[in-house]
């Protein structure tokens, strides 16, 4: 039987932002080393006017749904400052990332890819480096081991989906992060 089509639009409405935050905790409820951030936390990181960091970034949210039902989310987004750093420091002119990616599966996730950096080249970035929630400070990377473990402070937790939907994107990594723990 084939999947139903699967549709992705921008988050438009109060809404919508509660349903972006809402498929994080759906869809990572059965993962036992997932760690959930306080949902009024999660509300206001995305929210103009609550986290400071968008005094200087431009942002949209996308939501993926099929039959209506969210199967997905990720932001894309451009940092002013960034903008202005050296290329040889990974930001720089032209520079937009994405991030806070949530999908049920790999065709989602690699839909979700292709609509952010959508956004960013109509944007005027040539350049992604990703993912970031939102920004370098905020869960930057992507979990490719580990998945048997709680992460580390300021790392993600990301579903293996993410992993198989940047490599069909052929996306190298550039910067690999160890976290330790100490016993």
């Amino acid at each position: 039987m084939a999947k139903a089509e699967l549709v992705i639009t921008p988050v438009s409405s109060k809404a919508d932002r509660a349903a972006f935050v809402d498929c994080s905790y759906r869809l990572n409820a059965s993962d036992q080393n997932w760690v959930a951030n306080l949902r009024s936390e999660e509300i206001a990181k995305f929210t103009p006017g609550k986290n400071p960091f968008f005094e200087h970034a431009r942002h949209q949210l996308f939501l993926a749904r099929r039959e209506g039902r969210v199967v997905g989310r990720i932001s894309a987004q451009i940092d002013e400052l960034a903008l202005k750093q050296p290329v040889e420091q990974g930001m720089g002119p032209g520079t937009g990332n994405w991030g806070a990616i949530e999908a049920e599966d790999a065709e989602v996730a690699k839909a979700l890819i292709d609509t952010a950096e959508g956004w960013l080249r109509r944007e005027g970035m040539t350049r992604v480096l990703a993912p970031m929630n939102l920004s370098v400070w905020e869960e930057p990377g992507l979990l490719v081991k580990g998945h048997d473990h709680s992460p580390m402070v300021m790392m993600g937790h990301h579903n293996a989906a993410y992993q198989a939907g940047s490599r069909a994107r052929a996306i190298p990594a550039r910067r690999r992060s160890t976290p330790m723990t100490w016993t």
